[in-house]
């Protein structure tokens, strides 16, 4: 790292007036808070968008989990009850109930608890950043 010399003061009569210099630390202020919002900003876009991708993957995941436990759920109870197709209207029948289910109750249950953890994502790394500083 390089350490560069100061600059020599100026002379009294080349310096800024006082409302001179207080224009230039104000504009100086305003545009490192100015960084430092974008920067903030850009951070919980980038935790947002991680926790949305990880969660992505993990519904992906759970989706083929399902498909083939419904499968094979299907299969058995067309064994069990003698006819293919009975067991998967069975499954089908299952799946018709949690679908209603979801349906009806999507509004207080599924989107309350989604946006409480976007909000409580968002919400916690500024905790830790309290916390720490």
């Amino acid at each position: 790292m390089v350490l560069k010399p100061k600059p020599m003061p100026k002379p009294i009569n080349e310096r800024p007036s006082v409302p001179e210099e207080l224009k230039i630390l104000l504009t100086d202020y305003l545009e490192a808070r100015l960084s430092l919002f974008k920067l903030e900003a850009f951070e919980k876009i980038a935790k947002v968008t991680a926790a949305l991708f990880s969660s992505v993957v993990v519904a992906l995941l759970g989706f083929f989990l399902l498909f083939f436990f419904s499968i094979s759920t299907g299969i058995y109870l067309g064994e069990v009850l003698g006819s293919n197709a009975l067991g998967f209207l069975v499954v089908t029948g299952v799946y018709l109930l949690l679908f209603a289910l979801v349906l009806f109750a999507k509004k207080d249950f599924l989107e309350k608890f989604i946006i409480e953890r976007i909000i409580g994502e968002l919400m916690r790394k500024e905790g830790e950043d309290e916390q720490a500083g």
